[in-house]
């Protein structure tokens, strides 16, 4: 049984509330449940009680044990102190409040009504990956969508986090983080990380105070470390000359290294030259990072920015001196999907949480409609329970609700995993 469960329990009072007691043999009467609590400390505030016909109001905290108080090292806490009843599956260890008296207990084993504990129990029993999955069929549609767009926005929310600190750190400068988000997103898994230290390294306006293509690569070409190595060609001779100056000019201090890049496992359109190559086409090409994504009318219009083509060097080479057998193309689509769906989105969500703008969030969810739904295994065994997935917004949420859900099995966290033990 997981401690989620009980707060099920208590917040639906799905048990046997004719005359109550508490461990103590005192009666109790449910006035008010009280608001749950999703934050550090008790797990129901402003709660309202009836013990042995006095009135009390405050906090209720739930465990699977009394013992789990100390375990969870309430004792002492004061965010505690205002606790009224402790609700327990298990009375096994006293507890005492403040002022050194025994913390009224009501013990809930045996109490709850069978067929909860049942439908319940039939769901965190299973052994499969997504323990509801034999019993989706009987899930009304709206509570599956309900919770669909649930996960996806709590899943943007955690992409969003990552940009807002961005925000902060460059004091509130919404042109600098974008670019340096959208240098991360051009990283993508594994070399995100070192594409943020280099757009750091070499800010925004550093790189507008060029017309000229070649600074725009000696600077960030140069800062990345790439170019510290014997040239392989006299186009990568041109942009060490062209670093050298640069450098001093504008004091670049960057400490990536050649070694740091990951070239090996990734394929060739994914090489760090190419991303890096392709970032800068892209941050050229526009006046305004910040208004292309946040400012569109029309969906198609803002994806159309990301068709861009780098230089014609790196149209012919996937490394310095190391010429393609064919003429590269652009960014590939898919690329341009992941980029729209891990980037984008989360970066119109941290906006419209800042300044609380609804429409904001809606041109989020309507890029993610307008994007096909990714291929990988989650959304395949979603796709074998018989799930309609259309697009990206269908399947970045349901990753969520797999990653977030069905793994750790806090199926009574989730509507569809409530529905079920409610029989609703």
């Amino acid at each position: 049984m997981q401690e989620a469960f009980l707060h099920f329990v208590w917040q639906h009072q799905a048990f046997n509330q004719k005359a109550l007691l508490l461990h103590g043999g005192e009666s109790l009467e449910v006035l008010q449940i009280g608001r749950h609590n999703h934050m550090a400390g008790p797990d129901f505030l402003e709660s309202m009680l009836r013990i042995s016909g006095l009135q009390w109001a405050g906090s209720i905290e739930i465990h699977l044990r009394s013992s789990d108080w100390h375990k969870h090292g309430h004792t002492g806490d004061p965010n505690y102190d205002n606790v009224v009843l402790h609700v327990v599956y298990e009375h096994d260890a006293e507890v005492f409040n403040p002022q050194g008296e025994p913390l009224p207990t009501l013990e809930l084993k045996g109490l709850i009504k069978p067929m909860f504990k049942t439908r319940y129990e039939q769901i965190i029993t299973q052994h499969t990956t997504i323990a509801c999955g034999n019993q989706l069929i009987n899930v009304k549609s709206i509570d599956k969508l309900s919770m669909l767009e649930n996960a996806l926005v709590e899943r943007l929310m955690e992409k969003s986090f990552r940009f807002k600190e961005l925000i902060d750190e460059s004091g509130k400068d919404w042109e600098e983080a974008t670019y340096q988000w959208l240098a991360q997103g051009f990283g993508f898994k594994s070399n995100a990380e070192n594409m943020l230290k280099l757009v750091k390294a070499v800010p925004l306006r550093v790189l507008r105070k060029h017309q000229d293509p070649l600074a725009w690569e000696a600077l960030l070409f140069g800062a990345s470390g790439l170019l510290n190595v014997k040239p392989e060609d006299i186009y990568m001779a041109r942009l060490q000359e062209e670093y050298a100056f640069l450098q001093k000019k504008y004091g670049i201090n960057s400490s990536l290294s050649y070694n740091q890049w990951h070239f090996s496992g990734v394929r060739p359109p994914n090489f760090p030259t190419i991303r890096i190559a392709q970032l800068i086409a892209f941050v050229k090409a526009q006046s305004n990072l910040f208004n292309l994504f946040t400012d569109f009318s029309e969906v198609a219009a803002m994806k159309k920015g990301f068709e861009v083509v780098p230089s014609d060097y790196w149209l012919l080479h996937y490394r310095f001196g190391l010429p393609a057998k064919k003429t590269l193309k652009g960014m590939s689509r898919s690329a341009q999907h992941h980029l729209l769906i891990n980037t984008v989105a989360p970066l119109l969500i941290a906006y419209s949480d800042y300044e609380k703008d609804g429409n904001t969030k809606e041109k989020a969810m309507s890029l993610l409609m307008s994007l096909p739904k990714e291929k990988n295994t989650i959304i395949r065994e979603w796709m074998g329970l018989g799930w309609n997935i259309n697009s990206a917004f269908d399947s970045q949420g349901l990753i969520q609700l797999y990653n977030r859900y069905c793994q750790p099995k806090r199926c009574i966290e989730c509507k569809i995993g409530l529905a079920l033990v409610k029989g609703s």
